[in-house]
């Protein structure tokens, strides 16, 4: 794969992941393998999603995108417009009240991912592409 890299500003609220994922899918295709874009659109709508519910996200505010392609590997970092610190971590799905999915499918789906957790946090993740 070709080394590159894209930024882009993302507005926040309630259409902030399917305004992600199209602009994952247009910057994307045709550099990472067809069969990787199902489980990217998947961790992209995660941490777009959870930057909307918890980090600030909302409509006038936009999150910042970064994607990283590097030898064997596509790097993604949401940022979120909320200058607080982000206190994040994975928590036991609940399924009778809803959430702590989001960042279990990162878990399982990414090969790393992590959190870089000043003002504002970022979360990212890494897919190997073979």
């Amino acid at each position: 794969m070709e080394t590159f890299a894209v930024e882009a500003d993302v507005p926040g609220g309630p259409r902030a992941a399917s305004r992600a994922r199209r602009l994952v899918r247009d910057e994307l295709e045709g550099r990472v393998p067809e069969d990787v874009l199902p489980d990217l659109d998947l961790l992209v709508t995660e941490l777009v999603a959870n930057g909307v519910r918890h980090g600030g996200a909302h409509d006038g505010t936009a999150l910042h995108l970064v994607l990283e392609g590097r030898p064997r590997a596509l790097h993604v970092e949401v940022q979120n417009p909320d200058h607080a610190p982000g206190g994040f971590g994975r928590r036991p799905p609940d399924l009778e009240r809803g959430g702590g999915l989001g960042l279990n499918i990162v878990q399982r789906l990414a090969s790393r991912w992590g959190v870089h957790d000043g003002r504002p946090a970022t979360v990212w993740f890494e897919l190997e592409l073979l």
